[in-house]
């Protein structure tokens, strides 16, 4: 499958980089959004206290918001302050502000009280995360006994020629810097056998990890 090739830092930090990343997930993620937040309908969850880990510039938490009869109260959090401005910006652009509570923080030290929200969620973060292990410890710390967990990812899959030839013939539709920047993503996450090994030795209970997108380039980690 080839070896996994660790992100060296932050690579979405600069403003310029935020403002390139806000533009292409707009363009390029934006239907993945939408995918996740009819999987979190479709699990009957139509309100409660959310936590949006990694959340970027914010386009999840927003389109979760938005859903139409549903009553979240939504906190999401990065470690990248930037992010955070360029996802504020985006929740008021939305005019969904007054139902999102962004904030600076990391997975692997949540600043939240145990047992807090309803459901935790993340998308195209967890190859970030240079803790996973420390982090789902906090995913299961600060989820409600009775909470939801659901965090999806790319999958690392570059030596199977057939996924291979399927991401380049994605990649054809985006921009040069979006190709960059998801080529160095898949590199940096995990195959799902890598995934189930980290989750057995947190403290994440009863969940799954498996592929049910477009294709199956994802990865998802989902209570049962």
């Amino acid at each position: 499958m080839g070896k996994r090739i660790p992100l060296p830092e932050e690579p979405i930090a600069g403003i310029d980089d935020v403002v390139q990343y806000d533009r292409d997930a707009k363009h390029y993620i934006f239907p993945e959004y939408k995918y996740f937040v009819r999987k979190v309908l479709r699990k009957g969850i139509k309100g409660g206290r959310v936590l949006d880990l990694g959340t970027g510039p914010g386009l999840l938490a927003i389109e979760l918001a938005k859903a139409r009869g549903c009553h979240f109260d939504i906190t999401a959090v990065d470690i990248s302050e930037n992010m955070v401005r360029m996802a504020v910006k985006n929740a008021r652009q939305a005019g969904v502000e007054d139902k999102i509570k962004f904030l600076v923080a990391t997975a692997a030290a949540l600043p939240f009280p145990d047992n807090s929200f309803d459901l935790v969620m993340s998308y195209a973060s967890l190859h970030h995360w240079f803790e996973p292990v420390t982090a789902f410890n906090e995913v299961e710390r600060v989820a409600k006994d009775t909470g939801k967990v659901i965090i999806r990812d790319n999958k690392r899959m570059y030596q199977n020629p057939f996924y291979k030839s399927i991401i380049w013939i994605i990649s054809q539709f985006t921009s040069r810097r979006h190709r960059q920047n998801w080529s160095k993503a898949i590199s940096a996450s995990y195959t799902i056998p890598e995934a189930k090994e980290i989750v057995k030795k947190s403290h994440l209970r009863e969940c799954r990890v498996n592929s049910d997108f477009v294709f199956v380039i994802d990865l998802c980690i989902e209570s049962q």
